[in-house]
């Protein structure tokens, strides 16, 4: 087996950069495309991405990159990969795949090709017929976009957004990995935070858990675990290291919302991370409640769809903080495409999208330090 792979991370659009800063952060010459970032490394490097990755879908070992434009070329390079390097007697190995603007453009057809020519290669490294396939799960994901073809192994499981903390969903929950990327993005420095519509708590959670150095995956498990083939005791030392990583600073950061039941349900959030006495959350409207700091960060996922019914008034109490709040950075996230005409011509924003939805991050940077 090789000691090194190309190892991807898919991502959001338009978080590509977030989750390449992330992993030079953690020591790695990654580069972003389209939709992943990709760097070299191992099992101990996959181990560490699954860990430390706030902003990412998930971590995979890349097992084949190429075009295709027929079945036969789509067969016979699945083939040539050395599957048995990972795969067991026993493995579990579904094949999950998507396919745009290709010719090869059946999927249940293309996931059949793909599937054979795997079978086909272990029978010839294993010398069996029969795979039972009752025993580890080894998820394998190909995309085929323009009929260029990648296929992945998935070291994760479910997505890097199920931290573990969040049982409690409100209406319209905002993804864990967007969130942690709403707070890189807005470059906070530690000062006060606060987010005047929290539902559940994710933004002020996952703020606390970088400011705390808390490595989002530590509560969790991953795919990799159960592989035979894995040397799952890196696992446990770098999660060791992580846990003695834990900064012990204080933090403020606020989360009000004007629905009880979404801070009740962010208060039991943060108790499952070990943060309930680092956030403080209250049942409050943004209208009348007044932080009494002088300086911070708003950082909000605005009401949309059926949770904004009065959007005039908003915008118009939103002014209002804006305005008040003059030594303050105030960072949007909103649906609404008419958003600055309405609220004030913006110092950046960012196009992304909220699971389908498409949305924009509006970013205003404090404008009296004096």
């Amino acid at each position: 087996m090789k000691d090194t792979f190309t190892i991807m991370i898919p991502t959001a659009f338009g978080i590509e950069g977030v989750t390449k800063k992330e992993l030079k952060k953690l020591g790695y010459d990654a580069k972003a495309q389209d939709g992943r970032v990709n760097f070299e490394g191992g099992f101990k490097d996959i181990v560490r991405a699954n860990l430390w990755i706030r902003t990412g879908n998930r971590v995979m070992i890349k097992m084949a990159e190429f075009d295709a434009y027929d079945f036969d070329t789509l067969f016979d390079r699945t083939f040539k990969v050395e599957w048995a390097e990972f795969l067991t007697k026993d493995a579990n190995f579904p094949v999950e795949l998507s396919s745009v603007k290709s010719k090869l453009s059946s999927v249940p057809a293309c996931q059949s090709i793909v599937k054979k020519a795997i079978v086909e290669k272990l029978k010839k490294r294993y010398g069996i017929n029969q795979f039972p396939e009752d025993g580890p799960l080894y998820r394998i994901k190909v995309q085929i976009l323009k009929d260029h073809v990648i296929i992945g192994l998935d070291t994760t499981g479910y997505s890097l957004n199920k931290r573990g903390y969040r049982v409690n969903i409100s209406e319209a929950p905002l993804k864990e990995t967007l969130a942690a990327s709403l707070v890189l993005l807005s470059n906070w420095n530690g000062e006060p935070l606060w987010d005047g519509f929290c539902g559940s708590g994710t933004i002020p959670i996952e703020g606390a858990m970088i400011a705390k150095n808390i490595a989002p995956g530590l509560i969790r498990d991953f795919a990799f675990e159960s592989w035979k083939n894995f040397p799952v005791s890196i696992l446990y030392e770098e999660k060791r290291i992580a846990k003695e990583s834990i900064k012990k600073s204080a933090i403020k950061i606020i989360g009000t919302d004007i629905d009880k039941k979404s801070i009740d349900a962010a208060i039991k959030n943060a108790k499952r991370i070990g943060l309930e006495k680092f956030i403080e959350f209250r049942t409050a409207n943004i209208k009348d409640f007044v932080p009494r700091l002088e300086n911070g960060y708003f950082i909000s996922n605005l009401p949309y769809g059926k949770r904004l019914e009065k959007s005039e008034e908003l915008y118009q109490i939103l002014k209002e903080k804006y305005m008040n709040l003059r030594k303050w950075n105030f960072f949007f996230l909103t649906a609404d495409s008419d958003f600055e005409r309405k609220f004030f011509k913006a110092d950046e924003n960012r196009k992304m999208f909220n699971g389908r939805i498409e949305v924009r991050f509006y970013m205003y940077k404090r404008r009296n330090e004096n």
